[in-house]
């Protein structure tokens, strides 16, 4: 069945309009009709969770590696926080840090996240810094999660092509080092993993030099995504953002052109629709947000000290899991009136590519500008050429 489906796809793709009209009819499927207040009290679908605050990098759009460390659970205390009724919907589960493979017995901390009753994907970002260790462990991981049935996806953060990526990770020979793991990844994707890509943090060290790096992802054959580097509290970034941001006109406008680029290029719409949302917000077109985000009423955040937080972005911690049951610091009054502020003060001028279900009169803004974008030019050169007639 999934060989049929798989052909018939290929097929649809073949008749470009055709395809994605089917993408927009899915879109707007799933789409939401209302907005999101906050008010809802639904159980969490997605686990945000820092694994660690240790980290052996020093990027310039974060300040994790200078957060407490101690009081981080060890694997028994761990896996009691998971065995909260909070996370008894959770269906995906992302693993950050501070950085993962400092972890050392990580999969042992993996284990209890798939034995949440609805675990279906799990996912891994690292820097890469460690090689031996870190895939050993990734290895087990991914055996893990196929004995459970469970999707897993690994991410490695590069943010440019030699001294840039360094500048960026404030560490020497860091780019050598993550080549060196991605090379590894990718050269034996079937022992590491179902789905891999690289990620780029977007900050004023490396927005001159984008299209370097997509050219050699290019050239590697890599599936890499790119993100602007905001303000986050879990990482403490929102303490340093004249270090790392991007405020100036002309990187601001370098940003907007890079963005337009890869809308151009990408054939799916989910992607065309994130980095139309981007522009948008840097060109100031909208008050407010575009993209879906699922933290504001589907997501939640927990770090290895049970500490939890509505989204990492800009949530305070709510409570903690040695203290209450998840559920009453969730759903709790006050935390509740808590999140609806924080949406509407502040959801609105977030630019970080978090998704989730898109609004549908944000979809509208976007089917509108990509018809006028796909048909402007060709609406023109007919015009040219009567007019030549």
């Amino acid at each position: 069945m999934n060989a049929i489906f798989s052909r018939l796809k290929q097929r649809v793709k073949k008749h470009r309009s055709i395809y994605y009209l089917l993408q927009f009819l899915v879109m707007i499927w799933h789409s939401r009709w209302g907005k999101i207040t906050g008010k809802q009290k639904k159980f969490p679908h997605t686990i945000q969770l820092p694994i660690t605050n240790k980290c052996n990098s020093r990027c310039v759009m974060c300040k994790v590696w200078q957060k407490d460390c101690r009081g981080e659970a060890d694997v028994s205390e761990f896996s009691s926080f998971l065995k909260d009724s909070i996370f008894k919907e959770v269906t995906t589960v992302g693993v950050n840090g501070g950085e993962p493979a400092l972890v050392k017995n990580l999969p042992k901390y993996i284990e209890p996240i798939l034995k949440l009753p609805k675990i279906k994907a799990l996912n891994v970002i690292s820097n890469g810094f460690i090689q031996k260790s870190f895939l050993d462990n990734i290895k087990i991981i991914f055996q893990m999660c196929r004995a459970k049935n469970v999707s897993f996806h690994l991410s490695i953060s590069l943010d440019g092509v030699g001294q840039v990526h360094d500048q960026v990770r404030n560490i020497p020979n860091a780019f050598k080092r993550t080549l060196v793991t991605i090379e590894e990844i990718q050269n034996n994707l079937s022992l590491y993993c179902d789905t891999f890509n690289i990620g780029c943090t977007i900050v004023k060290q490396n927005i001159d030099n984008l299209i370097e790096l997509d050219a050699f992802a290019k050239k590697k054959n890599l599936d890499i995504e790119y993100r602007l580097g905001v303000p986050n509290k879990r990482i403490a970034s929102d303490k340093c953002t004249d270090e790392y941001a991007i405020t100036e006109r002309s990187h601001i406008q370098s940003a907007i052109e890079f963005f337009h680029y890869q809308m151009s290029i990408s054939k799916n719409l989910y992607e065309k629709f994130k980095y139309f949302s981007i522009i948008y917000s840097l060109e100031r077109k909208f008050s407010k947000r575009l993209l879906g985000c699922t933290w504001k009423d589907e997501g939640i955040t927990l770090d290895r000290s049970g500490n939890l937080y509505y989204c990492a972005v800009a949530s305070n911690c709510i409570g903690n899991l040695r203290d209450k049951s998840g559920e009453k610091i969730f759903f709790d009054t006050k935390n509740i009136q808590y999140r609806k502020d924080l949406i509407k003060t502040y959801c609105d001028a977030c630019i970080h590519d978090y998704t989730g279900r898109i609004e549908l009169k944000s979809l509208y803004y976007f089917i509108k500008e990509f018809i006028f974008n796909q048909y402007a030019l060709r609406y023109y050169q007919i015009m040219l050429n009567n007019k030549e007639l």
